[in-house]
């Protein structure tokens, strides 16, 4: 028996929520404020220790059912919206199997004896009723009478009473497995017939916020020993072990006992001197009760240490990371055993939540925590009945280094969208790349591998080569510092947040973007293709002899070769991402394209990438220039080249004129002196053996800053540096980041 899915309504951004829950390990991504911790609250809200109505605020409704709840108070006229769930809902989704313990599933809470149907669907809710909704409309006026101009705004006074007017409802509802749907009008109610819904989920959560500390006083870890040992003790586990203690605990109060009176005796004499002791009463005796519950949490210490020999140091000696790690082990071991319940079977399922494993841990603690987790629960629970029961366990992360050691599949992905939030599956991509399935190996191994922060971006940008990636964290603060004169020039207040400040992943991708296309479209982040034009024109295939070859018709066979975008006979792009998101090849075709043709969307009927000017995907390539005069180049070389011929000459010849090979040594020292001389264009230098990671290194250390003073038009001044003052970046490159700096 497992849950199979959960559906959350009307809880926060959690508007109308389904996630998909794996049998063993589900993990949660997301970004920030996307509802992972709405989602660990809920669950705790309707299952946990807090469940019941005071464990709900009124802030807790979604921003849409309070919207909602007013149109309802205020107008008595208007009538519920059809379907609309009254309040916050959790509805949880279980499969089971005839083999299964079924006694606490049975009878009220199985609504259908149909064999083919083995979905049941546990249904929490904090709703109100019409009835409820009349009563608030009536009590808030008279409220209003009484209080006048000192009256509260109507969600402030719904805020203070809701507890009146929301009531815990806990159903089994109708699920008809033919349509997989719910049916919300056929329930029974849990409530009434007594259903023990502990004995069915039972629902625990290991907290983000540990309980440890590097403070002297820290004893955290020896607390939670002792609390394991008291679960040990009630399952009745390692008893041989456990007897030894308790064993060796009466033998040393046997030879406490004999200190003890000896110790004591002064104190005993002066109680018997002041007539505290009575001929004839009982002996007052202090002897050793040593207990081995109390003794574990009061007297014993965590120790780390080389071997533990003499060198052993306690808990709050070692670091916060490892000790923060081995916290999580502890409270997870813990959750298990309060699973198997003392007295009683544990429950069927038991739903584990653990928020944030990587709190205070480095990157390889966090590898090594996951690779370990599910061996670490594997073993699911133990049953007194010696039926094991089902271990479901939900990881939140924001790790990039957890997402990248574990299973694709068991990855979930919650993402905002306005005021919502919905949750994918990771796994449905291998459905969406469908006959591209080599595409779907690369990029699964490719994004757990290298890219796996992605999921955490807020933004992206997809790059052909190593010279973009090394180049780029420049441009972008180079067009941040521009941004930042002009703001305080014309004293602009709230200025766009900057580029280097915004969440922005940049992934090297090559000539193939277009096998990112579908994650591009899974994760829906405003991204950034930068590519090449990649100009070709076709040209004769010539045979050993230097003539051309000819088919069977006689026709001239052609092939395409590189040329300037100027090039007369140039006609088509070899860029396969360009070919791809745009569905053409023509080269007019690509240079026609206006700035706002260039921003894609997927359509989602069509699966093809279409213009929309409102769309999260923007292709960016080189463009046809006037500065420093009309040009239009083919690959980023050749773009900056012409746009920073003048950065080149000064920085490869002195002021004698001599060439200095060491300040390019990349660059080949004929064709740079050609084109810095004007005898050969950017093209040609572009085009001659450069090692491109090399360039871009060379660019950064030939990079100069220049202190510059600023006058605002209040007349306020400044004095700032500006890095990278002497190359200026690629008109098209910076285009497409001014795009992408601006939500």
């Amino acid at each position: 028996m497992h849950i199979t899915k959960i559906r959350i309504q009307n809880f926060r951004l959690l508007v109308d929520t389904t996630i998909d829950l794996e049998d063993e390990l589900s993990l949660v991504l997301g970004k920030n404020n996307c509802g992972k911790t709405s989602f660990l609250l809920i669950l705790d809200k309707f299952l946990g220790l807090s469940a019941g109505r005071s464990a709900f605020a009124f802030d807790d409704f979604s921003s849409d059912f309070k919207d909602y709840l007013r149109v309802r108070v205020e107008n008595p006229a208007s009538q519920p919206t059809v379907g609309l769930v009254p309040g916050i809902s959790l509805k949880i989704f279980i499969a089971y199997e005839d083999d299964d313990y079924l006694s606490n599933i049975g009878n009220n809470v199985i609504m259908d004896l149909n064999v083919d149907n083995k979905t049941i669907v546990l249904a929490f809710e904090y709703h109100t009723s019409e009835e409820s909704i009349v009563k608030i409309r009536e009590d808030y006026e008279a409220h209003k009478s009484e209080k006048k101009e000192n009256a509260k705004a109507l969600f402030d006074y719904i805020k203070e009473h809701h507890t009146k007017y929301f009531d815990i409802a806990k159903k089994s509802l109708l699920y008809d497995h033919l349509s997989e749907h719910e049916d919300d009008l056929v329930f029974t109610d849990l409530i009434k017939e007594q259903v023990r819904i502990d004995k069915i989920i039972n629902f625990k959560w290991v907290s983000a916020k540990r309980k440890v500390s590097n403070k002297d006083s820290d004893r955290a870890l020896s607390a939670l020993s002792a609390q394991i040992y008291k679960k040990l003790e009630a399952t009745n586990s390692d008893s041989a072990a456990r007897d030894n203690f308790k064993d060796l605990l009466s033998n040393t109060d046997k030879s406490l006992n004999a200190v003890y009176e000896v110790l004591f005796k002064g104190v005993l004499d002066d109680v018997k001197a002041f007539g505290g002791i009575r001929k004839g009463d009982s002996v007052i005796r202090i002897v050793s009760s040593l207990q081995h519950r109390e003794l574990l949490e009061e007297n014993t210490t965590v120790m780390y240490g080389l071997n533990l020999g003499d060198h052993s140091l306690p808990e709050n000696y070692n670091g916060l990371g490892y000790m923060s790690l081995i916290s999580l082990i502890f409270e997870i071991k813990l959750a298990q055993h309060e699973f198997e319940k003392e007295e009683e079977n544990p429950a069927d399922i038991n739903l584990l939540f653990v928020e944030e494993p990587e709190v205070h841990t480095h990157p390889q603690m966090q590898c090594v925590f996951i690779k370990n987790i599910k061996s670490l629960l594997s073993n699911g629970i133990k049953a007194l009945d010696g039926r094991q029961r089902n271990l479901q366990t939900i990881i939140t992360t924001h790790s990039s280094h957890i997402v990248s050691e574990s299973n694709f599949h068991d990855i979930k992905y919650f993402k905002r969208i306005g005021n919502a939030i919905t949750s994918k599956n990771l796994k449905d991509l291998e459905k969406e790349y469908g006959r591209h399935s080599a595409h779907y190996k690369f990029l699964k191994q490719y994004l757990t591998l290298d890219r796996s922060d992605l999921f955490f971006a807020d933004k992206a940008i997809f790059v052909e080569g190593d010279t973009e990636r090394i180049l780029l964290p420049a441009m972008m603060k180079k067009l941040d510092q521009d941004d930042y004169i002009a703001d305080f020039e014309n004293d602009v207040e709230s200025p766009i947040l900057p580029l280097h400040s915004q969440n922005i992943s940049v992934v090297e991708v090559g000539a193939y973007s277009q096998i990112f296309e579908k994650f591009m479209d899974f994760i829906g982040i405003k991204s950034v293709i930068i590519t090449d034009i990649d100009s070709v024109k076709a040209v004769p295939v010539i045979d050993d002899k230097g003539k051309p070859k000819t088919n069977k018709d006689g026709e001239v066979i052609t092939t395409l070769d590189a040329c300037p975008v100027g090039d007369p006979d140039a006609s088509a792009t070899s860029n396969s991402s360009l070919k791809f998101f745009f569905g053409v090849d023509g080269l007019a075709d690509l240079v026609a394209l206006t700035a706002d043709q260039k921003v894609l969307r997927k359509d989602g009927l069509t699966k093809e990438w279409i213009n929309d000017s409102a769309g999260h995907l923007r292709c960016a390539y080189q463009i046809k220039v006037v500065v420093p005069n009309t040009y239009h180049a083919r690959s980023f070389e050749d773009a900056f080249f012409h746009l920073n011929k003048k950065f080149l000459t000064q920085r490869v010849f002195d002021a004698n004129n001599d060439y200095l090979k060491e300040a390019f040594p990349t660059l080949p020292m004929g064709a740079t002196k050609d084109f810095c001389a004007g005898r050969k264009g950017p093209y040609e230098l572009a085009s001659a053996k450069i090692s491109k990671p090399s360039l871009a290194m060379e660019i950064l250390l030939n990079s100069t800053e220049e202190k510059i003073t600023i006058l605002s038009k209040e007349g306020k001044q400044k004095t700032i540096s500006k890095d990278f003052s002497n190359w200026d970046t690629p008109v098209y490159i910076k285009e497409a980041l001014i795009w992408l700096k601006n939500d």
